[in-house]
């Protein structure tokens, strides 16, 4: 965002469809992290009402032989490189259209070896607003690039998963999700092991707890999460992304 590219990716966009509402996801993803994009995009996209057209750049390897796909998902299209940064949103969802977008009269005039997203997928879906065929776009993609997904664990009354996400907030995201748990375990009662702490049970929020406590809770996305309450957790903590987070009831 303290860059020119995104105003240029948007000033791609509106030269084509001046009357389309753009909306900023986030620019704050690790610089060539996929994975992370890959998260971020899956908690985010779907929020958005269907017709949603969604542009993802996180593309370490622009100017390469990899693919630039177009994807009907779930109602949502998505223009991204085919780089494994769709693998969130296609789980457990209907992909139904998969094109490689190939027919350059729908891109830039002058496409730059660095910046795809400006001068392709920018005017692509530009042009998908404007109700283009998708067919046109280029031909059927025959499978979308996965990245391997990290998922949690149950072993008995034990759930194993792992920080997936850490936020701007400096808050701990795992992938452990409140469906993993048995819905007749009282959250109260589990505790939570990450790194050399233990927190003793699963609170409703973080108003619950006080200033600089350590704290463990299910957020907005229904996943697990460690936070410091009015803190930096991941700071604090000295937890980075992929540290083990292991929940149990006690006793268990």
């Amino acid at each position: 965002a303290d860059s020119p590219y995104v105003a240029q990716m948007k000033g791609a966009i509106l030269s084509i469809a001046p009357n389309v509402n753009v909306v900023d996801v986030t620019h704050s993803i690790g610089a060539q992290d996929v994975l992370h994009g890959a998260f971020v995009l899956a908690d985010s996209a779907f929020h958005f009402p269907p017709g949603s057209i969604h542009v993802a750049v996180v593309d370490p390897g622009v100017g390469t032989q990899r693919a630039i796909v177009a994807a009907l998902i779930d109602g949502h299209w998505f223009v991204a490189p085919d780089n494994g940064l769709l693998t969130g949103v296609a789980q457990g969802r209907e992909v139904a259209e998969f094109r490689r977008v190939e027919n350059r009269e729908f891109w830039r005039k002058s496409v730059s070896n660095t910046f795809h997203g400006r001068d392709i997928m920018c005017p692509v879906a530009a042009h998908l607003s404007l109700g283009i065929d998708p067919a046109e776009i280029g031909p059927s993609h025959s499978q979308l690039m996965q990245l391997p997904w990290p998922t949690s664990q149950r072993r008995g009354h034990i759930i194993t998963g792992e920080v997936v996400l850490v936020d701007s907030f400096g808050n701990l995201i795992t992938n452990i999700l409140r469906s993993d748990l048995d819905p007749d375990w009282n959250v109260v009662d589990c505790h939570v092991d990450c790194g050399d702490i233990t927190v003793q049970s699963i609170c409703e929020t973080y108003g619950r707890r006080a200033a600089g406590e350590t704290v463990a809770l299910f957020g907005s996305s229904d996943r697990l999460e460690i936070a410091a309450v009015s803190g930096n957790a991941a700071a604090s903590l000295g937890i980075e992304r992929g540290a083990e987070v292991v929940v149990r009831p006690h006793g268990g």
